[in-house]
C-alpha cells in the first residue's frame, strides 16, 4: 500500500476518535476540569493523567473488539450475560435525560452570552435539542461537521494560547502537589463526579464499538486496524491534553482568589470565556464564544446520537446475537428515534421543574458514571478474552494488567464512595 493510498484510507477512517473527544470536551474539560483547577490547582494534574491511563484499556477495548470480531461490545456483554445488557440498559435509560439536560443548558448558555438574547434557557433549551433531532434525522449533520471541525481546531488553538499565557501567570505552579491537599467532604464527592467523566463515561466505550462499526462497514486488513487504533490514540490523547489546558486556566485564572463559578448555566459559561479574555484578550470573545459553541453543540449531536444508538442496540441484543459486520444493527429505526424523543422529553422535564442548579446536573450525571464506572471496566475486560476475540487479538502485557488494575482501583474508590454517603 503506498503512502499515498494509506493517508487516503486514513483520512477516510478518521472519525470515530473525533467523535469520542467531541464527547469527551464538551462537559469533562469545558466544565468540570476548569472547575478542578479552580479549586485544587495543579495537585489535580496528577489524579486527572492517573485516571487517564487507568481507564484508557477500557475505552480502547470498544475499539478493538469490534474490529476482531465484527459486533460491538454490547454483544460481547450478551455473551456473558443477558444481566450485562440490561444492567447497561438501566444505567444509560436513567443518566441519558440528565446528560441531554445539562448539556443543553450548557449550549444555551453560550448563545445567550454570545448574542445577549433576552430568551431564558429554559426556552433555548428545547430548541437546541430539536433542532439536534433534525439535524440527524434529516442528514444535515454531514454539513455541519465539517464546518465544527474547523471551529474545533480554532477553539483547540486558541486553548494552547490562553493556556501558554496563563502558565507564565506569577505563583502558577506554587498551587502543584502530588495530590490535592486538604480536601473537604464536598470536595472529595465533587472528586468522584470530576473523575466520574474523565475523559468521559466508560459507557462511551459501547459508543466508541458502534461507530467502529458504522466506519468500518467491512473487515480491516491489518494496516486499516492500525489506522483505527491510531484514530482513537489521537482522539484520546488530545482529550486528555485539552484536560490540562483547562485545569490551568482554572488554577491560574482562579484559583485561590475567592471567584466562584456561578450556579447558573449562562452565567457559568460567561465566567469560562472570561478566563480566555484574561489570558489572551478581549478580542478573542466573539471567536472564543462561537468556538466554544460549536464545540459544545458538537457534545451535544454526539451524545444524542450515541444514547440511542446504543440503547436501541442493547435492546435488540436482549432478544437476539448480531451477526458479525452485519449492517442492519447501525440503521435508524423507530426504536431509534423513539430513545432520541424520550431523552430530549425527559430532558424538557427537568429543564421545566427540576430547581436543582447547573452545576448539580453536571454532578449528578458524572457521578452515576463513577458508580458504574467499575462495572463496565470489568464486562469490557471480560469481552475482550472471551472465546469470540482471537486468542491474537486479546490484551496482554502492559494493556492487559492496567485493565486488571483499572478493575481494582475504580471497585476500591466506588465502593469508598458509597461509604462516605452512609455514613454522612
Amino acid at each position: 500500500m503506498s503512502g499515498q493510498s494509506k493517508g487516503n484510507t486514513f483520512k477516510a477512517i478518521f472519525g470515530p476518535g473525533l467523535l469520542f473527544a467531541a464527547t469527551s470536551v464538551g462537559v469533562s474539560h469545558i466544565i468540570q476540569s476548569t472547575r478542578a483547577g479552580a479549586e485544587f490547582g495543579l495537585g489535580i494534574l496528577l489524579t486527572v493523567l492517573l485516571v487517564n491511563v487507568i481507564k484508557y484499556p477500557a475505552f480502547q477495548f470498544g475499539t478493538q473488539y469490534s474490529l476482531s470480531t465484527g459486533t460491538t461490545l454490547l454483544q460481547g456483554y450478551r455473551n456473558i450475560g443477558k444481566w450485562a445488557v440490561l444492567s447497561f440498559l438501566i444505567v444509560n435509560l436513567l443518566v441519558m435525560p440528565v446528560v441531554f439536560a445539562a448539556l443543553s443548558l450548557a449550549t444555551s448558555g453560550v448563545i445567550i452570552v454570545v448574542t445577549g438574547t433576552s430568551l431564558s434557557t429554559a426556552i433555548l433549551s428545547p430548541l437546541l435539542l430539536l433542532s439536534c433531532v433534525a439535524l440527524l434525522q434529516f442528514g444535515g449533520y454531514a454539513i455541519l461537521e465539517k464546518v465544527v471541525k474547523i471551529l474545533v481546531i480554532l477553539f483547540t488553538g486558541l486553548t494552547f494560547i490562553a493556556t501558554g499565557n496563563a502558565l507564565m501567570t506569577p505563583g502558577v505552579f506554587s498551587s502543584f502537589t502530588a495530590f490535592p491537599t486538604n480536601v473537604s467532604l464536598p470536595s472529595l464527592f465533587f472528586i468522584v463526579a470530576f473523575v466520574g467523566w474523565m475523559p468521559t463515561g466508560l459507557e462511551a466505550s459501547v459508543w466508541q464499538s458502534t461507530w467502529t462499526l458504522k466506519k468500518a462497514r467491512q473487515k480491516p486488513d491489518a494496516v486499516g486496524r492500525g489506522q483505527f487504533r491510531l484514530d482513537f490514540n489521537i482522539g484520546y490523547v488530545g482529550t486528555t491534553l485539552l484536560a490540562f489546558c483547562f485545569i490551568i486556566l482554572g488554577t491560574a485564572l482562579m484559583h485561590n482568589t475567592g471567584d466562584q463559578f456561578p450556579a447558573s448555566a449562562p452565567a457559568f459559561i460567561a465566567q469560562v470565556i472570561k478566563l480566555y479574555s484574561s489570558s489572551i484578550g478581549e478580542w478573542c470573545v466573539p471567536l472564543i464564544g462561537l468556538c466554544t459553541f460549536a464545540v459544545l453543540f458538537s457534545t451535544v449531536i454526539t451524545v444524542i446520537d450515541g444514547f440511542p444508538r446504543a440503547l436501541m442496540t442493547a435492546t435488540e441484543r436482549l432478544w437476539q446475537d448480531e451477526a458479525p459486520w452485519q449492517q442492519d444493527h447501525q440503521q435508524k429505526g423507530m426504536l431509534y428515534l423513539c430513545f432520541m424523543i424520550g431523552g430530549c422529553i425527559g430532558a424538557y422535564l427537568l429543564v421545566m421543574f427540576w430547581t436543582a442548579s447547573f452545576k448539580m446536573f453536571i454532578d449528578f450525571a458524572t457521578t452515576v458514571s463513577f458508580v458504574f464506572a467499575p462495572v463496565l471496566a470489568y464486562l469490557n475486560h471480560r469481552a475482550m478474552h472471551s472465546i469470540e476475540v482471537p486468542v491474537e487479538d486479546r490484551p496482554k502485557g502492559v494493556v492487559n494488567m492496567v485493565s486488571l488494575v483499572a478493575i481494582v482501583v475504580l471497585t476500591l474508590f466506588a465502593s469508598y464512595y458509597f461509604y462516605l454517603k452512609a455514613i454522612n
